[in-house]
């Protein structure tokens, strides 16, 4: 609890400090920034932190997290002398209703949130102990860039920025690293809920800022539909579990059309009476499926924010969220900032906003590019974009040429997308990756059912607010022009699907080339290219749902917005701004959806594991915010009928919406009732279930820094629990991780080769020299690596030999069964 206050109260001080920043940076904003400035404030006190620790001016300590506040502090007191404080104090005053809504949803959240967690807090399973090295190792780390807990000698090669900021927290408060996790997670759920909040109330009042004296309410749809409103497998679930649409058959087993049309893995079973066992809310995010050329299936993630935060993954895209929400406002308030004297950027384009919004959009939407390197170009779409409506709606332009608004969106694009690599280059500089660019989807198509049960309780409120849109603005001929960009847009897609495939073809009797098709088709156990495309022509033609959908949403957004003559901006003005930014975020949401019906990552994996999981998230967010504020328009709008049709349709989606999040919560944290208590220490199962080790870890954690020797083994697994738990590098953690982030096995398999030798060769003179190679100050000996190293494991075949260990080095500590020798 004193770690809660603590986190509470500092996360609250800060946003108070920063407020000025935002006061003065959010100037169209109604809500002047407020909303935000808890996470403007971590973010850019994060960013002095870090890049002055990297440059050597800082260290990673209290001293340079206070030295990085103070600079914070100045800059706030700079802009509170360009403002002054009674304009600041005069605004909060009218302004105390969405203040105090702000205050007591965040307080909500963090408290609620923090208190889910106590009740299943274990960091175990899935990412977790990746999330929890990172966290102890920066920690740990005396220096930045914080070294890589899972491969000593290097420094962290994936998004870390989100554990930085997690990180400084816990070492201001002196919050360990197991409780520092489930705050953190808590904090991120409650800075993304006024994130949201404040975008939705921004958009609400944006043009209109009198005669709404219920926006500060009506904008709580917004988390409400970002982090609470879930996908429908839930409902589908509970309806599966009570045998709905299955019939015994002629054979006597049960049977469903219903169940086998639909084809969602976890529910094509009849029901076995234990539907709902601890695990059965992981279903939800694994509904979509690609099915290779043979009819192999793969499983694909399809994750959502509630399905995160249940879960409790601290992963960066969970972590980026408040962040991504600050991209939208700051795009939200370029919009409707009145234009300023540009400047010229790098002698390429003159940019018309001045340098200081500049360099603070760069800053937060580059700090995408660290926190999940993913959200980046959608936040430079997002701002980009706004900047580009800007144009579109200069009521003082007679003409509208589409040549400049596609000059604004390329020339803010290409300046803010350079410019935050630049400000964050020592992270791009120390970063690998196992990405290496897109290619062509020929085979893997989405279920159009799929689809509707991922997306559909966004699906109902956004095409609702659409066809009200068109209601009022709508004519044949933009009906006409929606469907002609739309099928435009889809022959676009496909055009360049078929060109990058015929490319591999012509270019195949190069050799690098053939390799590359061969690789290629035998990831998706296809014999040819033409059998490949015909496979995929037909499987397009047969499961047309998803793209039939995501046309039918690209065309009303961009019948809506496309409405050029001959240069003339035809009732352009029919449209309001804010009408326009929440179409430009429904149609980014689009292009991600559609996108991965084309294109995919190339990868590990193979196939879309990775690209779904991170299109259809960003894609959320973006929808999330329009259907929320979509919602509200219906409400304020819609009259007798329409309204009649409106509100059932609206309460039922949501209905079979909320039964994931009710009865998911139940089964997560045992009924909020666990048997072990509640705590919001995530390290306290560690100490249950392995007490030894446990107490061992936090030896080393106290322990002076060095390198330490211990089982390694496979993701996902026990292995590397010192270095998880101490903070303190491992020659070698998670393997199959480390060759992500590395983008090749080159470091891993020596280090796994050297540490089955280390434990298993009889001769103290390899042992040595290995201990020599790493720099290894700790050899642990437990009972994992009494399990690990037997006589049948591979490269063992005498098993563990201590011996060795005991005759030549000094026993440092024991702890029971687990023993930690030292070499100094």
């Amino acid at each position: 609890m004193p770690h809660l206050i603590l986190w509470y109260l500092t996360i609250s001080i800060l946003g108070l400090v920063t407020f000025p920043l935002t006061y003065r940076l959010a100037s169209a904003l109604p809500d002047r920034g407020y909303t935000f400035a808890r996470a403007g404030g971590l973010l850019l006190w994060g960013y002095l932190f870090w890049i002055l620790g990297v440059l050597g001016i800082t260290r990673n300590d209290l001293g340079g997290l206070t030295f990085t506040f103070g600079l914070l502090l100045a800059l706030s007191i700079w802009a509170v002398s360009k403002t002054g404080w009674d304009e600041i104090l005069s605004w909060l005053r009218r302004h105390l209703r969405v203040v105090i809504t702000t205050e007591i949803l965040f307080l909500a959240a963090f408290l609620g949130w923090a208190f889910v967690r106590s009740n299943n807090p274990e960091i175990m399973g899935t990412e977790k102990p990746m999330e929890l090295a990172f966290i102890n190792s920066i920690l740990r780390s005396e220096t930045l860039p914080p070294h890589d807990p899972w491969l000593s000698g290097y420094s962290i090669s994936y998004y870390y920025f989100g554990y930085v900021m997690v990180a400084m927290l816990a070492k201001l408060t002196a919050t360990t690293g197991g409780v520092a996790f489930n705050l953190g997670l808590s904090l991120t759920f409650a800075l993304s809920a006024i994130g949201v909040y404040g975008l939705v109330y921004n958009l609400l009042l944006s043009e209109q800022r009198e005669n709404q004296p219920f926006a500060h309410l009506a904008a709580l749809l917004g988390p409400f539909f970002t982090l609470i409103v879930s996908n429908w497998e839930g409902f589908l679930h509970y309806l599966h579990a009570q045998g709905v649409f299955w019939h015994e058959g002629e054979t006597g087993q049960m049977v469903s059309g219903f169940w086998s049309w639909l084809k969602i893995p976890r529910l094509i079973q009849p029901p076995s009476g234990n539907e709902f066992g601890h695990w059965w809310w992981w279903g939800a995010s694994r509904v979509v499926q690609d099915i290779d050329f043979n009819g192999y299936e793969k499983e694909v993630i399809s994750e959502f924010p509630f399905f995160s935060y249940l879960l409790g993954d601290l992963h960066p895209h969970v972590l980026a969220m408040p962040f991504v929400f600050i991209c939208f406002a700051l795009a939200l308030n370029l919009l409707h900032k009145p234009k300023a004297q540009g400047f010229q950027w790098l002698k390429l384009f003159y940019l018309r906003l001045s340098p200081l919004s500049f360099v603070a959009i760069a800053l937060v939407v580059g700090g995408m590019s660290f926190l999940n390197t993913w959200d980046y170009p959608i936040g430079v779409a997002v701002v980009a974009g706004a900047y580009a409506l800007r144009g579109f709606f200069d009521t003082n332009k007679e003409r509208i040429s589409i040549k400049a608004v596609l000059g604004d969106f390329f020339s803010l694009g290409i300046a803010l997308g350079i410019t935050g690599i630049l400000l964050y280059l020592p992270f791009f500089l120390g970063l690998s990756s196992q990405a290496g660019g897109f290619i062509p989807n020929v085979i893997y198509v989405t279920r159009g059912t799929h689809l509707w049960v991922v997306f559909g309780p966004l699906f109902v409120p956004l095409f609702l607010y659409l066809f009200y849109l068109w209601s009022k603005h709508g004519s044949r001929r933009r009906l006409a022009r929606g469907a002609s960009l739309g099928l435009g847009l889809l022959g676009g897609l496909l055009g360049m699907l078929l060109l990058l495939v015929l490319l591999m073809a012509i270019l195949s009797p190069l050799s690098g080339i053939e390799a590359l098709k061969q690789i290629f088709l035998g990831s998706l156990g296809a014999p040819n290219l033409r059998e490949l495309v015909l496979e995929g022509f037909l499987r397009r033609v047969t499961q047309p749902g998803a793209w039939l959908t995501l046309t039918l949403l690209a065309s009303l957004v961009m019948g809506l917005l496309w409405k050029f003559k001959s240069g003339q901006a035809e009732d352009t003005r029919s449209l309001s701004p804010t009408q326009g930014f929440v179409l430009l975020l429904i149609f980014w949401g689009t292009l991600l959806v559609l996108g991965p019906e084309f294109i995919f990552l190339k990868d590990l994996f193979g196939y879309r594991i990775n690209t779904i999981f991170k299109f259809y998230y960003q894609a959320w967010l973006l929808w999330s915010v329009a259907a929320a504020y979509g919602s509200v328009i219906l409400f304020r709008k819609l009259r007798l009928a329409g309204f009649a049709i409106f509100l059932p349709v609206f309460l039922i989606t949501l209905g079979m919406a909320l039964v994931y999040p009710v009865k998911g919560l139940w089964s997560k944290t045992s009924a909020f009732a666990p048997p072990q208590g509640r705590t919001l220490d995530g390290a306290a199962f560690f100490e249950r279930s392995s007490p030894d080790d446990a107490a061992a870890a936090e030896w080393l954690n106290q322990a002076p820094f060095g390198v330490i020797a211990e089982a390694g083994g496979g993701s996902y697994t026990s292995s590397a629990r010192m270095a998880i738990y101490s903070g303190l590098p491992t020659v070698l953690g998670w393997d199959f991780h480390e060759v992500q982030w590395r983008g090749n096995s080159e470091q891993v398999t020596p280090r796994q080769n050297d540490i089955t030798t280390l434990y298993c060769t009889p001769h103290w003179e390899t042992a040595y020299s290995i201990l020599q190679k790493y720099d290894i100050r700790y050899v642990v000996v437990g009972a994992l690596e009494r399990t690990t190293y037997h006589v049948e494991a591979a490269g063992c075949p005498n098993g563990l030999q201590e011996t060795k260990f005991f005759q030549n080095l000094p026993q440092a500590a024991q702890f029971g069964e687990t023993i930690i020798y030292g070499n100094e």
